[in-house]
């Protein structure tokens, strides 16, 4: 009886698993994010991962401000509302590497437009 049972046990937890696995992906997290405080650091992590001072431009191309106004939608997207700076190519650089981002789901829909500061400047030599 013990027998039966641990393999029923081992065997739900397996498929519980696999279905977890089965699931996961990079474009759709497997958990939905309810706590709003989860959900920024969530968003956070991803800018981060996401934004990078980009390599392959000329000296000074790609160097100055962008001010970006985002929304979570209820599929974890940033949906850019506004993109405002003076370098058209280095905006159009930080809404392709938003438009990457994903979140876990927001269901809810609910999200605050959120206002960030990209500052992109070339790294000074050590003296």
């Amino acid at each position: 009886m013990k027998t039966i049972q641990l393999s029923l046990a081992l065997t739900l937890g397996f498929l519980l698993l696999i279905g977890q696995a089965h699931a996961a992906s990079d474009d759709a997290p497997t958990m939905a994010i309810t706590n709003s405080r989860a959900m920024e650091r969530a968003v956070m992590h991803q800018i981060n991962h996401h934004m990078i001072f980009p390599l392959d431009a000329e000296e000074g191309t790609m160097c100055g401000t962008v001010d970006v106004a985002f929304a979570v939608d209820v599929n974890g997207h940033l949906v850019v509302k506004e993109a405002r700076s003076e370098n058209s190519e280095l905006r159009d650089y930080v809404v392709r590497k938003l438009a990457k981002v994903r979140v876990g789901a927001n269901p809810s829909g609910l999200w605050n437009t959120t206002h960030v500061r990209f500052t992109f400047k070339p790294e000074q030599p050590a003296l």
